[in-house]
């Protein structure tokens, strides 16, 4: 198995949910063994930092931006097509068998901007060509390394090879990472369990930030709340008003001066400028964005609404911020 780094340019305007290419099959980021008894909910897929991309190369063309960067164009078994742009910075297993009919894997930050056109173009920071022995799984973890999706828990040994994406070692904190792990065998549980054989720790990307964040809209279940606005914050992560998106969902919302913290309904509370969200008496859950508090507003991230709150969608679609909760949620 030949290991390159290879990758994907930083795009812009709108960022597509889970749900929008839940067609593509067999996604390597999901392992066999614990999807045989334990299904991942789509609830999950919805919370994943990372998407997913799976289909046979139809054309492989040369991109604009240069340096080697390539359009790949696939199509997964329902003749569902893709462009995936892989570059220089995309961490990239197996390039040397990139050709057309063989099979592709792309991993895309589902927090970052993508164009929305037809097909889509999807920027990777991750993919694998062809077949591998190992299960794939890339995504961001937290301090019990477990992933952003609740799929998949890390239990590092001395045995677990762990490199930055030059192959060097890497000696400093997982927490917070988007890794690249590969495992074999895992534990038939929620999240399942593994001893990674390899960890690639992906190179911290600049903040892609968006020109104009106080020109979007905010649409809660198809309403636009006007003179509602999202921000965002330095890791450019979209942040948005708690409490009039939360008060449109259905729920109450409290604040406590003294301590700084916001609940919301009867189960679920935080403190600003702490990424540490209680739920159902669950305490230290991450988000990797801590809440904000801006002109007197509180902003929590937009995965806080799916994570939390049901919401069925929470993405950012051209210049409006979509938050929708399904009927009987």
């Amino acid at each position: 198995m030949k290991f390159k780094k290879i990758a994907a340019t930083a795009l812009s305007v709108a960022v597509l949910s889970m749900s929008t290419f839940a067609a593509f099959a067999d996604t390597i980021n999901e392992s066999p063994e614990v999807n045989t008894d334990n299904q991942v909910s789509e609830e999950n897929e919805l919370r994943s930092r990372f998407m997913s991309y799976t289909g046979v190369i139809k054309e492989i063309s040369d991109y604009h931006s240069g340096d080697g960067a390539k359009m790949v164009a696939i199509e997964d078994e329902n003749e569902f097509p893709v462009n995936i742009i892989i570059t220089k910075d995309t961490y990239t297993i197996n390039m040397d068998k990139l050709a057309v009919g063989e099979s592709l894997t792309a991993f895309c930050d589902a927090q970052k901007p993508m164009i929305l056109i037809y097909p889509p173009q999807i920027s990777a920071e991750a993919a694998v060509v062809g077949e591998i022995d190992l299960n794939v799984k890339v995504d961001l973890f937290n301090d019990d390394l477990i992933s952003a999706d609740n799929f998949l828990k890390l239990n590092v040994s001395e045995e677990t090879e762990i490199v930055s994406e030059d192959e060097s070692k890497f000696e400093g904190e997982l927490y917070n990472r988007k890794l690249v792990v590969l495992y074999g065998v895992s534990t038939k549980s929620i999240p399942a369990q593994t001893n990674p054989t390899k960890i690639i720790v992906l190179d911290e990307d600049e903040p892609a930030m968006i020109e104009d964040v106080e020109g979007m809209e905010v649409v809660v279940n198809r309403k636009t709340l006007e003179g509602i606005k999202p921000v965002q914050n330095d890791d450019g992560v979209i942040m948005v008003p708690v409490r009039a998106v939360s008060e449109e969902l259905g729920y109450e919302v409290g604040w406590n001066q003294e301590e700084q913290r916001v609940t919301v309904g009867e189960l679920l509370s935080f403190e600003i400028g702490k990424d540490d969200y209680t739920m159902d008496d669950t305490s230290g859950i991450q988000l990797y964005a801590a809440p904000l508090l801006v002109d007197g507003t509180t902003y929590v991230p937009l995965s806080f609404f799916s994570e939390f709150l049901s919401a069925s969608e929470a993405h950012i679609l051209n210049s409006q911020v979509i938050i929708t909760k399904s009927e009987g949620l």
